[in-house]
């Protein structure tokens, strides 16, 4: 699992003119768990598109699928899915995939 704080760590290191062909946008409280964020998948993105996406979700509030104010932080969890339907938890192998040798470099700093 991996939280939205590691999520925009690895972002802030990669190369922001990457384009990633399977990447994300639009966060949203997720429909499994209200409280932890999920971002809908968009092809052909650059990384600062997305860690522009991820920073928004810091500590912003969002109503979940049945109401209720979910406010996100670095602690929260992190799925990719499209808003009202279940998806999958974002893990270290989705930055492994789609930013090659980042997160290696990651782990190193840590």
């Amino acid at each position: 699992m991996m939280t939205l704080g590691e999520l925009i760590e690895i972002l802030q290191k990669a190369d922001q003119s990457r384009v990633v062909p399977i990447g994300f946008h639009r966060p949203h409280s997720y429909r499994g768990y209200y409280s932890c964020v999920a971002f809908e998948l968009k092809d052909n993105i650059t990384v600062e598109e997305m860690l522009e996406s991820a920073k928004s979700a810091l500590g912003a509030t969002f109503v979940g699928y049945k109401g209720g104010e979910y406010k996100m932080d670095n602690s929260t969890d992190v799925y990719l899915a499209e808003y009202g339907r279940l998806g999958k938890k974002l893990d270290r192998s989705y930055s492994v995939t789609c930013l090659g040798t980042l997160e290696k470099k990651v782990t190193a700093l840590n």
